[in-house]
């Protein structure tokens, strides 16, 4: 028999498999994991998973056990295996891991991932592709520089997962060591401070420390805690869209004192404290039995607060105890992340990363960083994921009434929330939740800035519809990757002193811009951002507009304008960090303007990116939509639409399948009748909003 220990479990239960490791209050999990009932030699714990946290993700199928060839096995899509403490712990070798399979049953390549030394701190072996012609084989794979130290899922020290969400059908693990760790060096102690150069005050900050074969001691007691799923880490993981001066990307968070006794010896030390900061990396010295003491100040390298902007985080899954969570607080500040959107998640079935109280009760503010419930419900793979700040209270619907997200916003816009689509308006079919709720006025925002992408195609459809849709950037903590908070982050223009109330008021004005790196300012005659221009045909337009990157994150590469989704010019940054833009343009239109400004990096899975939100030119009070384009994106929008009214659900298309698909197969057939005439009005509003420009005067 599996005990079933993710989805609809309980703390209780939860805490039974991580042996202590993890907080009750951290709930559900917002993984999928069953504890596997097997006994195997120097291994405490296995666990079927749809994630290891080492860089090998499986499918959301749940395990099975079959007894294949006399021998029981566990056909799933990931296992993870935590390696006996007595046998290996923090070690620093080579380490073969035999693998007995079932090739009838295992229907696609295979790989191992484990917690590893130096690097990104996992390592992934080459697929192994099954071999038929008997009941089970065997493989050994050598995994390189093991560590072993838990870094894993729930704990684990690595995991075996199908590629391509295949199955694999394991029947044995056999784990055997080299022995070529090192004795233990002499130690010394390391006190390392952080402080703000200009306001010699301790500072929040993340920290990587690295030997010379870029090995990271393990983090003492003094760094702080921070949760990843249900998980407590110390050492993260930082991902290729976060900018670091290593090629070693793991990283601890300290709170402007830490203290630690590590092996003597040359480390590598690098400070940083988000994109307003520079980043500090030298050299340092551990002694045999003596104190190394290191003072690190922390200079700016732009100062936006100083002028009122502020950066928050749309996006973040971090569950609280309590309001003034000082870990979850800590890892803000040492982000910079002046405001972070903690979200409750909720699908057909639940909620995940629950707050312990809304309005002004779950707010927690110190030192111009706070933290402020909302909520990512309701979200299904049928038409996207929604998001709501600054909530009086959690909105969630229960399953019989769970696709009827325009009740939710009504609901929540009535607590004066903002309300808006994640994952850039695009991922879990967003396109169609959004084509029918912008036209009735509930869509604030469209998060398009995240995983290292800007899509702006779904959010220009809207604006060049007439519709005023602002942008927002978010990391999805601790998805992505795993990513970290304010890899991706909002900044909004803030009057008079920083809350998270004056943040919420100066984004709803639209004084706003997304960005993973550049800072940028934009005004017309004046105005900036979200605001409007108000004009006869024929006035001009003074444009300025300037962009900067901090060197340490990347080289700026160039700046442009943008007009109802064209670029109408483009300046390079020459080799410098910032570039200016002036131009004097002839107001022949409405129109709604706005300037990117880009990195160096540019792929497509990363791009270092800025975009500000529009600046609307009003031209003898005409709409600023696209005219020529109307019609192309109204019967776009339609179709979106008409996919709501003909395309079956789909139940694996939920993040947390292995717990809604039942529900959801059953649920929207009944719930479409509801839906149709909400479905048929929008439908109606596209048709009545491309007759009205029909009778328009026309524009150039």
């Amino acid at each position: 028999m599996v005990k079933k220990i993710g989805g609809l479990a309980a703390a209780a239960a939860a805490s039974t498999v991580a042996a202590g490791t993890m907080l009750l209050a951290h709930g559900r999990d917002a993984r999928y994991i069953e504890t596997v009932p097997w006994q195997k030699a120097r291994i405490t714990r296995v666990i079927a998973a749809n994630r290891s946290e080492l860089g090998l993700s499986g499918s959301k199928r749940k395990v099975e056990m079959k007894t294949i060839d006399g021998q029981s096995c566990a056909v799933g899509s990931l296992l993870a295996f935590d390696v006996d403490d007595g046998y290996a712990f923090d070690v620093d070798e080579p380490v073969d891991v035999t693998v007995t399979y079932a090739p009838e049953f295992t229907t696609a390549p295979f790989a191992i991932a484990w917690d590893k030394n130096g690097g990104d701190g996992y390592g992934v072996s080459t697929d192994v592709k099954p071999e038929p012609g008997a009941p089970r084989r065997s493989i050994t794979l050598r995994v390189d520089r093991a560590r072993f130290a838990g870094q894993g899922v729930l704990k684990t020290d690595l995991a075996i997962a199908a590629r391509n969400q295949g199955v694999l059908a394991l029947c044995d693990v056999a784990i055997a060591r080299s022995g070529t760790t090192r004795p233990p060096a002499a130690s010394g102690r390391l006190h390392l401070t952080v402080k703000d150069a200009k306001t010699g005050q301790p500072v929040a900050a993340r920290v990587g420390l690295y030997d010379v074969t870029g090995r990271t001691p393990l983090p003492a007691d003094g760094a702080t805690f921070v949760h990843r799923f249900a998980d407590e880490a110390r050492l993260h993981w930082l991902n290729r869209r976060t900018f670091w001066a290593s090629d070693n990307r793991q990283a601890f968070y300290v709170s402007g004192d830490y203290q630690a006794n590590v092996p003597a010896g040359l480390y590598d030390l690098i400070v940083t404290r988000g994109p307003e900061y520079r980043l500090v990396h030298q050299k340092v010295e551990v002694r045999p039995d003596s104190a190394a003491d290191v003072a690190v100040a922390l200079e700016r390298y732009a100062d936006p607060p100083a002028a009122g902007w502020y950066s928050a985080d749309s996006h973040i899954h971090l569950m609280r105890d309590q309001a003034a969570d000082m870990n979850i607080w800590t890892q803000l500040s040492a982000e910079d992340v002046h405001l972070g959107n903690l979200l409750e998640m909720g699908n057909i079935e639940g909620t995940y990363y629950k707050q312990p109280a809304w309005d002004r009760a779950g707010w927690f503010a110190r030192d111009g960083y706070a933290m402020v419930p909302g909520q990512e419900d309701p979200r299904t793979g049928m038409r996207g994921h929604t998001i709501h700040w600054n909530l009086k209270q959690h909105v969630h619907f229960e399953k019989e009434a769970f696709f009827q997200y325009d009740r939710v916003f009504e609901r929540t816009r009535a607590q004066g929330a903002l309300t808006g689509y994640a994952h850039l308006g695009e991922l879990f079919n967003g396109r169609r939740g959004l084509a029918l709720d912008v036209p009735f006025g509930l869509v604030d925002f469209i998060e398009v800035l995240q995983g290292g992408r800007l899509n702006t195609e779904i959010w220009y459809s809207f604006l060049n519809l007439g519709y005023k849709v602002l942008p927002v950037a978010g990391a999805d903590y601790p998805y992505f990757g795993p990513t970290l908070p304010g890899v991706e982050r909002t900044y909004a223009k803030v009057d008079g002193a920083f809350t998270p109330q004056s943040w919420y008021e100066g984004f709803r004005r639209g004084h706003a811009y997304v960005t993973n790196g550049p800072l940028v300012q934009f005004t017309i005659n004046g105005r900036t951002m979200g605001e409007e221009v108000r004009v006869k045909r024929g006035a001009q337009l003074e444009i300025a507009a300037e962009a900067q990157l901090n060197p340490d994150v990347d080289r700026l590469e160039r700046l442009e304008l943008v007009i109802l989704g064209d670029v109408d010019t483009q300046v390079s940054a020459a080799g410098k960090d910032r570039a200016r833009l002036q131009k004097t343009l002839t107001a022949d239109r409405s129109m709604w303007v706005a300037v990117r400004a880009y990195g160096n990096h540019q792929e497509p899975q990363f791009t270092t990116v800025a975009h500000s939100a529009p600046i609307y030119v009003i031209v003898d009070d005409q709409p600023t939509w696209k005219a020529d384009a109307l019609a192309s994106l109204v019967q776009y929008q339609r179709a979106q639409l008409n996919e709501l009214l003909t395309v079956p659900v789909d139940p694996n298309s939920d993040l947390e399948a292995w717990e809604t698909s039942e529900t959801l197969a059953d649920q929207w057939p009944k719930q479409l009748p509801l839906l149709t005439p909400r479905i048929r009005e929008a439908d109606a509003k596209y048709q009545q909003l491309l007759e009205r420009a029909r009778k328009a005067p026309s524009q150039p």
